[in-house]
């Protein structure tokens, strides 16, 4: 269980934390993409631009003639080169006060002396400047450096909300993991009970066996075999109620026919006439003629037989059996009720477990596994129904309800 908690655990994580770095990546990626098709456009645009002032500067333009500047977001320097391709004068095209064309005329200078390419961005988190040779005999420097704190503030910013989200999803997926693994857990805990209860079902009679047969032995009196018969038929009896549980847990397909239950119903309980007799308990049944289900007979028939039996094991000596069958709206309802001592609040819901019994002695002499009703309900859910158990008035009620259509 713990091997397939993991499993589950790391698969949704995984795949939350790929879709998260994706969505982070493709943001980060976007917005770099977008400043250097920006710095590419101005690198592109602006030789254009100041084509005419380019033309007909002089030689050493003063830094504060305000005819040559244009406001931009960018610190961008207009180089002005000789024939030769050497450093002539700049042009300061920013509202830049704290300009010093020494500063940029070195820049100017080691890009004119190192420059490989004419046309270069280069990578906006490290490079300091992107620049361009143009036609016109400049050079055109954007300064990277503002670009370059807020990239790296924002990939900072990114990363810590990338670990915030990987956090909010550790969490996320902790509660989707225990979420999924708990019916699976559940049934696997119900599963290790049954595989325990029933070994000890099995257990028992096959120590009475093996010890009435070494006493048999030894003194040859009948009473051995008895308890050798006896007992086998107690196997049987459990083994025929596990192989019937298996059959109604099964996912396979039932066959299923219109069928007229009332007459499957009355016919079923009129078998049992002896066995409430025998036990001094009068049968009372209000059926509801001609009511037609979709249904497999079969398991109908074990059903009400099921719960029959269970009504005349828990009714009280000389006490009434009542078996009703009606329509309700769209509803078909099935109500079984003895007369005895009542199902506790807290046991309704357990009733229908497998070996579950309200007898925590497990008495031996009632016979009785704990797996009839478990049966039921299945046989209920195979046909879309809903089965419940409750005690009012002194009478216990198995009360099943089939929607129709």
């Amino acid at each position: 269980m713990k091997k397939l908690k993991n499993k589950v655990f790391w698969v949704i994580f995984s795949l939350l934390t790929v879709f998260t770095f994706i969505i982070f990546t493709t943001s980060i990626t976007r917005t770099y993409i977008e400043r250097r098709n920006s710095i590419s456009e101005r690198l592109t645009k602006i030789p254009r631009t100041f084509e005419d002032i380019s033309r007909h500067i002089p030689s050493r333009p003063e830094q504060n003639d305000d005819s040559r500047r244009i406001f931009l977001d960018s610190k961008i320097y207009t180089v002005l080169l000789d024939d030769n391709g050497n450093y002539e004068g700049v042009i300061n095209h920013t509202n830049n006060d704290n300009f010093n064309e020494e500063y940029v005329k070195s820049i100017a200078n080691k890009i004119i002396n190192n420059h490989k390419e004419k046309f270069y961005i280069g990578n906006l988190y490290t490079d300091k400047y992107s620049y361009s040779f143009t036609s016109y005999n400049t050079l055109i420097i954007i300064d990277n450096t503002e670009l370059n704190s807020i990239l790296v503030s924002n990939l900072i910013s990114t990363i810590l909300l990338f670990i915030i989200c990987e956090i909010i999803i550790l969490i996320i997926t902790n509660l989707i993991t225990n979420w999924i693994i708990t019916p699976v857990k559940n049934s696997f805990e119900k599963q290790k009970t049954f595989v325990a209860d029933a070994s000890h079902e099995l257990k028992t009679p096959l120590s009475v066996m093996i010890a009435s047969s070494d006493a048999y032995f030894n003194d040859k009196n009948d009473k051995w075999v008895k308890n050798i018969k006896n007992e086998a038929e107690r196997m049987t009896k459990l083994v025929t109620e596990l192989l019937d549980l298996a059959k109604t847990e099964q996912e396979q397909e039932i066959i299923m026919e219109e069928k007229n239950i009332s007459d499957i119903i009355e016919s079923s309980i009129l078998t049992f006439e002896s066995l409430f007799y025998d036990n001094k308990i009068k049968l009372k049944y209000d059926i509801t003629p001609d009511i037609k289900m979709i249904c497999n007979e079969n398991l109908i028939i074990e059903l009400i037989s099921i719960l029959t039996d269970n009504a005349i094991k828990h009714c009280e000596e000389k006490g009434k059996v009542f078996v009703n069958l009606y329509q309700k709206n769209k509803q078909i309802i099935l109500e079984v009720k003895n007369k005895g001592l009542p199902i506790k609040k807290e046991d309704e819901e357990k009733i229908f477990e497998r070996f579950y019994k309200v007898d925590t002695s497990r008495n031996r002499n009632s016979n009785n596994y704990g797996l009839g009703l478990a049966i039921a309900k299945n046989i209920v859910e195979r046909h879309n129904g809903e089965i419940k158990a409750y005690s009012n008035d002194g009478y216990t009620t198995f009360k099943v309800t089939w929607n129709q259509k």
